[in-house]
């Protein structure tokens, strides 16, 4: 059961991901911006993302890995909730990104501060929803590589996020300051 919804729930990822792209491309436009931090740390993250997917996609085909702690089937409920909460968060904050997605600092003058729906929950909740599905993956499948590489993963986005807060302060100024003030980094309990 627990396989199967995570299989489910990574293909569901994986097509998110293929339609951002693939309209991207049609589109001409670039989802690919300046990287925020030093661009080695930028690729580091993103390979330490695939290794947490990786252990997720391990869970979801039933392939057993050497585990830290003993399976707990609550751990797992609790861990499926979190990569349905995920992908929710993702897909919303997709949608609501639009054409404004991009992967890094934005050079176009087209893009908008993004403050309404999903946004005022979270100032960066396409992070946080990706940090829920990797933390998940942590929980399904405890593995030494697999904690390392969250741990990793969620330190480096969290200093691309205050780098990406810093550039939308210059674009945006005293706007992007009173969005800041109202909304936390990740989660914004009102």
């Amino acid at each position: 059961m627990v396989e199967i919804i995570v299989l489910i729930f990574l293909f569901l990822l994986f097509s998110m991901i293929v339609v951002v792209v693939s309209r991207s491309i049609i589109k001409k436009q670039s989802i690919v911006g300046r990287p925020p931090v030093p661009v080695a740390y930028f690729i580091l993250a993103k390979i330490l993302v695939l290794v947490n997917l990786g252990f997720l996609l391990l869970r979801g085909l039933n392939i057993s890995v050497e585990r830290l702690f003993i399976r707990i089937v609550y751990l797992d409920f609790f861990a499926l909730a979190l990569i349905i909460i995920g992908t929710i968060i993702l897909f919303f904050s997709t949608i609501k990104l639009n054409k404004d997605l991009v992967f890094g600092l934005s050079s176009s003058d087209d893009h908008k501060l993004q403050t309404k729906g999903i946004y005022s929950i979270s100032r960066h909740p396409f992070y946080l929803g990706f940090l829920f599905i990797l933390f998940s993956s942590c929980l399904l499948s405890p593995h030494f590589i697999n904690i390392i590489s969250f741990i990793g993963a969620w330190l480096i986005h969290h200093f691309i996020m205050i780098r990406e807060e810093e550039y939308l302060t210059s674009q945006y100024g005293d706007e992007y300051r009173q969005y800041a003030k109202n909304v936390n980094r990740y989660i914004t309990l009102k």
